[in-house]
């Protein structure tokens, strides 16, 4: 399995399956994703083909997102399903997430809440909640914070936020105890386990057709010199 995700600043990709990832890179382009995830690929390509290995499928961080770069990593994934002949497996970035960051919790609750955040710009932000098995309980969303908790029972049970848009919670909700990880990066190998068990079920979208799941209309903005005609 061959996995992508450009969906947020952080750009990588992953070789390997639902028990062993294989080989993998990560680059924090911060917007160069263009340039970046193409030589990323090539090198695990190299790499696989230095092993003697084969791929199964194809894998991509389905979003939400940044725009541009999930159509960078759609466009390059759709390419390489087409080439090699292979499925493309495509997985919720929030879910992703959620898989990673569960990986890292040595302890966990069973009555936790695991709420990955992805920044969607002011105090808005991507998110969605799953349960300690990483059940999902709601639907990939748009939310904009507000001082009003966004769960009833904040406080009744631990909540673990994390991801680039949980910054925006810090002293939001005083009074109230929950756990933040805005330093924490999603990354291609999160992705292994789940795409695996997608592509066992023969869970495979049409390349045709199938477009990354950005949430919220593309807005174009204009440079302020531009407005100016400078």
């Amino acid at each position: 399995m061959l996995a992508l995700d450009s969906s947020t600043a952080t750009a990588s990709v992953a070789l390997g399956t639902n028990e062993k990832t294989l080989y993998h890179l990560t680059s924090d382009s911060h917007g160069e994703h263009a340039a970046h995830l193409a030589p990323m690929v090539d090198q695990a390509l190299e790499h696989l083909r230095s092993e003697g290995l084969s791929l199964d499928a194809i894998a991509i961080a389905a979003g939400p997102g940044s725009y541009t770069g999930l159509r960078i990593a759609s466009s390059l994934a759709k390419g390489l399903a087409m080439g090699f002949g292979l499925p493309l497996v495509a997985i919720s970035t929030l879910e992703l997430m959620a898989s990673g960051y569960r990986a890292q919790l040595n302890e966990i609750a069973p009555e936790s809440r695991l709420c990955p955040m992805i920044d969607a710009r002011r105090m808005e932000v991507y998110t969605t909640t799953f349960d300690s098995s990483l059940g999902r309980l709601e639907a990939d969303r748009p939310v904009v914070l507000e001082g009003t908790p966004l769960y009833a029972d904040l406080g009744e049970r631990p909540y673990y936020f994390f991801g680039s848009g949980a910054a925006k919670l810090e002293g939001l909700w005083p009074g109230y105890s929950y756990s933040i990880a805005s330093d924490f990066v999603p990354k291609a190998q999160y992705m292994l386990p789940l795409a695996t068990e997608a592509y066992r079920r023969g869970d495979f979208v049409d390349l045709a057709y199938w477009n990354p799941s950005y949430l919220k209309e593309y807005v174009a903005t204009i440079a302020k010199n531009k407005v100016l005609g400078r």
